[in-house]
């Protein structure tokens, strides 16, 4: 068996020189015993050191950029990664805190060679601007050594490889402090030194914990792999690197989110009909904005758009601190099967519209109407989901004769103004049967301003004024 390990040793700080270039000098310290885990080489260049405290650092320069070190970030991006290389390689298993751990042999039947496999990660990893070291093995755990050792070497000859593990010395391995002092207090400086001890002899003077882990450095015991799966949805956070309090100044790296975005569903012939952004905000609760395309989208240019029109209308109570992009649901491409010799009118479809209205508006304000089988004008449309599509009436009864106008009042007027009644009456009495009956004679009048109003007269004589034509 051979492997292939891909240690990453700071992904966090890659995020934010994804961001900004040059960086200032930039430090990431842990949380619980306040020292450095990650740097940058403007850091580097003042002396900073990895495994520095707090203090130490911050009397280098004051200033220098300080992040809280996230494990969670770390764990989800690594599971970013693994994603992407689902689509090149199979046996992929997640190595936490920052590794992938790939299974090549079975791989190798669909490459050329070794290096031509590596090339088609490499280049996969390449979009993704992250720092990382590889290393080779016939043991998963022999790759890994190699790899947090920075081996950066295609070789595959089993001898060399593991000439190559046993010059490391003994802090290389992945043991407690403990067993490390033990190893160390009894002569044993490298690796080498402690494969030359057969497991017998091992056993007998050490714990049986030891035991198993040189036979897994060796590949003679199994070493418990779980294989990644990739799940069905996709989710990109962003820490950004100063907080802003202007969503205006949020379009780059909402775009870098949507970037990827892009590249996901393409690779994967996908489209999706909405996304949803997190916006994480300082001592404040987080905001939750759903953007929506009527029709399904894939290409980050549409998606800012829709963004850009929501976030115009958005208001921070805190300033931002990061965002988080998450789709859920995905659907198939759709090919539009348009004829050969008819003119596209216009260079938005409907469905295009429909988007871009419920972004600059609000779902809530966008919406149909479907026209009901009712005789009283208050009753006769209502509100329906909108359509991207041209609907037909199923009435076939001739209409022709009722002319009705397109814009009814919100409330019924009385009718104060002087009108000449031009059509009608036309009678309206019904809605006995629901306890809203209404008796009332329609007319077509014009006022003194050559308006055409649709009123009428009730019961008791009294005018009123329902509607107005276009």
């Amino acid at each position: 068996m051979l492997w292939l390990y891909l240690h990453f040793p700071q992904l966090q700080l890659d995020g934010l020189l994804a961001q900004s270039a040059p960086l200032p000098p930039t430090i990431i310290v842990s949380d619980k015993q306040h020292v450095v885990v990650q740097l940058n080489d403007a850091a580097r260049q003042l002396g900073v050191k990895i495994g520095m405290g707090l203090g130490a650092a911050a009397a280098m320069s004051t200033s220098l950029s300080v992040y809280e070190f996230k494990v969670d970030h770390e764990q989800q991006r690594v599971e970013e990664l693994a994603q992407w290389l689902y689509l090149d390689t199979a046996d992929i298993h997640i190595s936490a805190p920052c590794g992938l751990l790939l299974k090549v042999s079975n791989m190798l039947s669909l490459y050329p060679n070794l290096t031509h496999y590596l090339e088609t990660i490499q280049a996969r990893l390449l979009p993704q601007n992250v720092q990382y070291h590889y290393g080779l093995g016939h043991s998963p755990l022999a790759a890994q050594l190699l790899a947090q050792a920075g081996y950066d070497k295609i070789d595959e000859d089993k001898a060399s490889l593991f000439a190559a593990v046993g010059k490391l010395p003994i802090d290389a391995l992945t043991l407690n402090t403990r067993q490390k002092q033990q190893l160390l207090r009894v002569g044993i400086k490298s690796v080498q030194a402690l494969l030359d001890i057969p497991l017998v002899e091992l056993g007998r003077r050490f714990d049986t914990e030891l035991v198993q882990y040189v036979g897994r450095l060796q590949g003679k015991l199994h070493h418990p792999v779980e294989f990644y799966q990739p799940t069905e949805t996709f989710q990109r956070d962003l820490i950004l690197l100063f907080e802003l309090e202007n969503l205006t100044y949020l379009t780059k790296p909402l775009y870098t989110l949507l970037l990827q975005l892009e590249a996901f569903l393409k690779l994967r012939d996908k489209l999706t009909l909405e996304i949803v952004l997190t916006l994480v905000q300082r001592d404040a609760e987080s905001l939750c904005l759903k953007v929506g395309s009527a029709q399904g989208e894939y290409r980050a240019k549409k998606w800012q758009e829709l963004c850009q029109l929501m976030l115009e209308r958005t208001q921070l109570s805190a300033p931002l601190q990061a965002i988080t992009l998450r789709v859920d649901e995905f659907c198939e491409s759709h090919n539009q099967n348009e004829d050969l010799f008819s003119e596209p009118i216009g260079t938005m479809t409907h469905a295009g519209l429909l988007s871009l209205l419920r972004a600059k508006l609000g779902e809530q304000a966008v919406y149909g109407v479907t026209v009901l089988p009712d005789a009283r004008p208050e009753y006769a449309t209502s509100r329906c989901e909108p359509s991207v599509q041209a609907l037909h009436s199923s009435f076939t009864e001739n209409k022709a004769s009722l002319l009705r106008p397109n814009f009814l009042l919100a409330q019924i007027q009385p009718l104060h103004d002087k009108v000449t009644l031009l059509q009608g009456p036309e009678r309206i009495s019904t809605g006995w049967w629901d306890g809203h009956n209404i008796e009332r004679d329609y007319f077509i009048a014009q006022d003194e301003q050559l308006r055409r109003l649709w009123v009428f007269r009730d019961r008791q004589q009294r005018w009123f004024v329902h509607g107005i034509f276009s």
